[in-house]
Order: C-alpha cells, then sequence, then structure tokens
C-alpha cells in the first residue's frame, strides 16, 4: 500500500542528493513499476507479522522475538543497541502510543521496514509487527553516513547495501535467559548476519551476512535447465541455493519472515527431534493465501527496483579519496588481476562493469572457511525450500549442500569483517567513512597475513552452562562450552551435522605475495 507522505519525502531527497548511487536509488522520479517496487522493498510484509506476533511465541516454537524491547527502546540508543535504523519520517512518543515512536507512516514502526498492523482478537485489538526486505537489506549509505547513526535522513540511507550493523542475534534472543541453549546459539550471529534456517530449521546452525545488491545487470547471466521461469537469470546465495532468479529467491525470502506461515509453511517444517521438513507447495499456497498470490505478482517490480542500485564509492564519500593511495591503487590493479581475478572478475578486464566475482562456485573444502553456512540443507530436494532452488542446485553431487559462492568484491570497503559469515576482522560498530576503512583495512590485513587470525579465538563459546536434550536425557554442558558442540548435534542419532569450530579459519589466497602487493591490493580494492 502506498503512502504518499513517504513517497514525496524520497522523492524529496532525490532532488537534494548529488550522486545517482544514494537511496534514493536512480535519484530521478522513479516510473510507477520502480516506485511500487520500490514501496514493496521498504514497506510489504505479506501477512509475516501474524507469524511473528500470533504464531512465533507459542507451541511449538515459543519464540518471542525483541523487536517489542528495541521498538519501545529510545530512538537516540536505537542503533547503538541494536542496529536498527530509526524511520527519518518518525519522531519519539511515549509509552501511551504502543510502540513508542510516532510516524507519518501510520504502519510505520519507527524504524526502517518494520511494520506495524492491528488486529481484532478475542482479547481485543492487538498490534502486530512485521518485517519487509528493507528491515536487514536496508543500511545506512556508505558513501554519505549520518553524523549521528541513530538520526539518519533518507538521504543517509541505502536501499540495498545490508546493514552490517543489525543485531539480528540478539533480537532472537533477548527474551531468553542466559542459560537457555538457543540464547547461547543466538549470541554466536554476528552483527549483519542472520540464520535464514533458525526457524525453519534443518539442525545446522550457519549465520551467513545480509547480502548487498549492487550494480545488478553487470553480473553474469545463466541459462536455468529448468526454465520454470522462462528466462535467464542472475546466479544468488552465498552457496548458490537461490540459482532460479530474483523473483523466486524474494519469494523464499518472504516465507522465511512469515509470510503464509499459517497457511503453507508451519505444516512443512521438520516433524519431531531429527526430522526433516517437506516443501512449500506453490499450488497449495497460492489456493490458501491470498498474500502468496500478491507477492508473486509483487516481485517481479521489487526485483527491477533491486536492479536500480549502485555501488556505494569511496570518491563519493565525505573525504574518501583521503583514504586511498591513488599509486599503490594503479598497482594493485595489476597485481589483483595477475592473483585474484581468476575467481574475482566476470571478465570485463577489471573495467567499469567488472562486479569483481564470476559468479561461480566452488567446494566448501577449496575455500577452507568455515563450513556450516555451505551445509544448509532447506533447499534439497525433498526440504521445505527445494521449490525455490534450481535444477542446476539440486543435480549438484551430494544434492546440493556443500559449495560457496565467489562473491563479488564491489563496495568490500564499506561491508568489513569478511566471510560469509562476518567474522573475519575486527567489528568496530562505527559506521563513518573512517570507521569502515579502519574494519576494511584491518579485514583486508587477516585475509592476506592469515598468521595474524586468532583462530582459537573465534571460536564461539557459552558463556554459562546449558542444559539440552539427548537421546539419554537432558545434559548440563558446562560454560566454555563450543556451542557448535551442541547446536549442530542430531538429538535423534547424536551425529553433528557441522563439527566445524573455527569461525575465521580458510581463503588463504595471497597469503605469499609480498607486503608492498598485498597494501596495493588493499588500496585498488578501496576505489571499486
Amino acid at each position: 500500500m502506498r503512502n504518499t507522505l513517504f513517497a514525496s519525502l524520497l522523492l524529496l531527497t532525490a532532488c537534494q542528493a548529488e550522486e545517482a548511487e544514494d537511496l534514493a536509488d536512480t535519484q530521478q522520479a522513479l516510473s510507477p513499476s520502480l516506485q511500487h517496487g520500490k514501496d514493496v522493498w521498504f514497506k510489504s510484509t505479506f501477512g509475516g507479522e501474524k507469524f511473528f506476533t500470533f504464531i512465533l511465541p507459542n507451541a511449538p516454537f515459543n519464540l518471542h522475538l525483541g523487536l517489542d524491547a528495541a521498538l519501545t527502546s529510545p530512538r537516540a540508543t536505537r542503533f547503538d543497541t541494536w542496529g536498527l535504523l530509526n524511520d527519518p519520517d518518525c519522531v519519539q512518543g511515549n509509552a501511551s502510543s504502543g510502540y513508542l515512536d510516532i510516524c507519518a507512516d501510520p504502519e510505520s514502526a519507527g524504524v526502517v521496514g518494520v511494520r506495524k498492523k492491528i488486529y481484532n482478537t478475542p482479547a481485543g485489538p492487538k498490534v502486530a509487527i512485521g518485517v519487509s526486505c528493507a528491515s536487514c537489506h536496508a543500511g545506512l549509505d556508505p558513501a554519505n553516513p549520518p553524523a549521528d547513526p541513530n538520526n539518519p535522513a533518507w538521504e543517509n540511507i541505502h536501499a540495498t547495501v545490508g546493514n552490517q550493523y543489525i543485531q539480528i542475534g540478539k533480537l532472537f534472543g533477548s527474551h531468553l535467559p542466559a542459560n537457555d541453549a538457543r540464547r547461547q546459539v543466538f549470541d554466536t550471529w554476528a552483527p549483519g548476519t542472520v540464520d535464514t534456517t533458525a526457524i525453519e530449521s534443518d539442525g545446522i546452525n550457519n549465520p551467513g551476512i545480509i547480502t548487498q545488491f549492487f550494480n545488478t545487470d553487470d553480473r553474469p547471466w545463466f541459462d536455468l535447465t529448468d526454465h520454470s521461469m522462462g528466462i535467464t537469470v542472475h546466479r544468488g546465495g552465498q552457496g548458490g541455493e537461490d540459482d532460479a532468479g530474483c523473483e523466486k529467491a524474494a519469494l523464499r525470502v518472504y516465507f522465511n519472515i512469515g509470510m503464509c506461515a499459517a497457511e503453507c509453511m508451519v505444516g512443512h517444517l521438520a516433524n519431531g527431534p531429527g526430522g526433516t521438513s517437506t516443501p512449500i507447495d506453490d499450488a497449495e499456497c497460492t489456493a490458501r493465501c491470498p498474500e502468496y498470490v500478491q507477492a508473486k505478482q509483487d516481485v517481479v517490480q521489487e526485483c527491477e527496483f533491486m536492479a536500480t542500485n549502485k555501488v556505494p564509492k569511496l570518491k563519493d564519500a565525505p573525504g574518501g579519496n583521503h583514504f586511498v593511495n591513488e599509486s599503490l591503487a594503479n598497482k594493485g590493479k595489476r597485481v589483483f588481476q595477475q592473483a585474484c581475478a581468476s575467481c574475482h572478475s566476470n571478465g570485463e578486464g577489471l573495467g567499469p562493469h567488472d562486479v569483481l566475482s564470476n559468479d561461480e562456485i566452488h567446494p566448501m573444502a577449496a575455500i577452507g572457511t568455515n563450513t556450516c553456512r555451505a551445509r544448509t540443507t532447506n533447499w534439497m530436494e525433498g526440504r521445505i525450500w527445494a521449490n525455490f532452488s534450481s535444477d542446476q542446485y539440486k543435480q549438484r553431487p551430494g544434492g546440493g549442500p556443500g559449495f560457496y559462492r565467489n562473491v563479488p568484491l564491489l563496495g568490500i570497503w564499506a561491508t568489513a569483517p569478511f566471510f560469509h559469515n562476518n567474522r573475519l576482522g575486527s567489528y568496530n560498530g562505527d559506521p563513518s567513512v573512517a570507521g569502515r576503512i579502519a574494519a576494511y583495512e584491518d579485514a583486508m590485513d587477516q585475509l592476506l597475513n592469515p598468521w595474524k587470525r586468532d583462530l582459537a579465538g573465534s571460536i564461539q563459546r557459552t558463556s554459562t552452562p546449558v542444559t539440552i536434550m539427548t537421546a539419554g536425557g537432558p545434559v548440563t554442558l558446562p560454560a566454555g562450552t563450543p556451542v557448535a558442540a551442541y547446536a549442530n548435534v542430531n538429538p535423534a542419532t547424536g551425529v553433528n551435522r557441522c563439527p566445524d569450530y573455527l569461525e575465521n579459519q580458510g581463503h588463504y589466497f595471497g597469503m605469499l605475495l609480498s607486503d608492498k602487493d598485498k597494501k596495493a591490493i588493499t588500496e585498488y580494492l578501496k576505489t571499486k
């Protein structure tokens, strides 16, 4: 549903911005189709709020998300505490207003992408909270950061940069006591990551980065073997699980954030300890859930809008040129071509349309990073998201899992820490230009000099004793137990589905370069 005031404010922002790569995304009046796609991106939940409010807090989930705590927290500290982006069109309210913020858009809950709707229940009206894609994928614009990250204007928000600072694990676990085994799992999620199998669980704790979407039309195109969409597609997903085009990937995400949960999702979840799920069925959802029918129509325009978003450039950021040694950067391009481009180039010769990835996949052992994200099984034949993955994925050895994609390196200066789990490099929580560069340089230093990594310190451990259920009954684990030692164990068989504890290992390519060449590559990538 379009909100005129919201759209007008965005258009005003577009007129004021100097750069064609800010949140206003094209920085010109959008066509009706693109404007609708933007509205879907920022506002549409397709009924997901019903799942988070009425289903998730009750059996069998018994999980009350911390959105209520976050949305009633002071705007002046909300980014600092939760990593959430305050909606610029809202102001601090008071307790009598329910969710504290008072907003021009009546469905805004005070945070970008977080939406509220009122439902009549037997106990009276109840405010239900849901999320849109922008709640995670929109972030503070690296090239135009606000002076205060708790008080951004629309021109300080980039629609698809991905929120590197959002604390989703904290939101999941905030109502759980510290000694709850689930709370300790949620605490392993680094800022800017989420385990998309946490609710539709496949029994593997595998938090992954919130994907950035830049310069999509410059990425390689691939034919589908199943031709279910009748088109060629860009590949997606950190392990290639979404290799079926943007539209199908977007629909899958909406299921993950609650769309049509009662009608066609919950019934397909894993049945019992160690059980497996069954596929969400398109025909079933189409017949039972009007929101799904609407979503299938709206994601077309949403994907068109996503494709308009461009990478934030350091040269356009305030004082950005002061952070780049141009001479070294020029040398770094040549070194990168020789040492990195075989995987991180789309064949454009590192020209303006090169996204710095060929978008291909490799066995997880060849990359050597933590393997848990690559092992996720929900897209396999017969599993809950099987109808949202391509035939190429399901025809791989092992039925799909076990691979990582060469990620595009565009905007890497602004998106450290690195790896699929945001665990390579130090997290400083500072979205300023200087803060992002500091995080980037630290991550690059550890990437190219792996002996500087604290591997043992990367193991995520319990902070308190926790009690877990096993086939033999409850067992209490001491504080300091690696979380992966119990979080990935099949309780029915006792088998650990991902016995991989180190979070910042792997990707040792480039370690043998000279110090000068390493510095040159570091400078070069700042310019991309």
